[in-house]
């Protein structure tokens, strides 16, 4: 299978799949400039925890209801604020939890310095471990958030980064892999490789294509 799955995305198919990269690259890029970016990044990580089932929708509230500057100030006042566009937005899963942390981590900013400068702070930081071990201090972000909110602005140090997620995991179970390997991202990355790809570029072809990669391949594989 993976040989499969290696040869078919070599060969390209109708979506030409090194556009869609470069496309994906250029809207990373530019979320790497909004000013809030990691107050950004952290409602971005409340949307998706669990499932990214309605992530947009929560996201597309952003500027009316969950900038920095317009959430309530006090703790309590601020997670029901939260809690209700989680419930409005659609958003499954653990959503008091959710309203919690991502009002804890509101607190977190705040002494930071607010939105601005902690997203100077984190894009001060060098080298992958220090980035991975800084992003980890906010509630919600574990070993998959630490590479992926990294990976989504298209950061250098996370070139050869994988995100492993649910979708990743199955989509590399499909293909042989030991989910349950410690070594399960660096065989991914290895694969990446000779696909031609680095680790961002299988990742977020997975993310946004998994599905697709695999059904084509199998059916081209079922041709005489």
């Amino acid at each position: 299978m993976k040989t499969k799955i290696q040869k078919f995305i070599a060969q390209g198919m109708t979506i030409n799949l090194h556009d869609e990269l470069l496309l994906i690259r250029k809207k990373s890029i530019c979320q790497s400039k909004n000013l809030d970016l990691l107050w950004r990044s952290l409602c971005s990580v409340t949307a998706t925890s669990g499932s990214s089932l309605n992530a947009e929708s929560f996201m597309s509230r952003y500027d009316k209801a969950l900038r920095f500057d317009l959430l309530p100030k006090t703790r309590r006042a601020r997670e029901k604020a939260i809690l209700k566009e989680l419930y409005e937005a659609g958003v499954p899963r653990m959503r008091a939890q959710k309203a919690h942390y991502l009002s804890e981590n509101y607190v977190k900013v705040k002494s930071l310095g607010g939105p601005r400068k902690a997203t100077k702070i984190m894009l001060s930081l060098k080298g992958k471990s220090e980035k991975q071990l800084w992003i980890r201090q906010f509630n919600g972000v574990g070993e998959k958030y630490s590479n992926d909110i990294w990976m989504n602005i298209c950061d250098p140090d996370f070139v050869n980064a994988i995100a492993l997620d649910s979708r990743v995991k199955n989509f590399a179970k499909k293909l042989g892999f030991d989910i349950k390997s410690r070594a399960l991202e660096e065989n991914l990355i290895r694969f990446a490789k000779e696909c031609g790809l680095t680790g961002w570029e299988l990742d977020r072809l997975i993310y946004n294509f998994g599905d697709l990669i695999l059904s084509l391949a199998k059916f081209r594989n079922s041709q005489p």
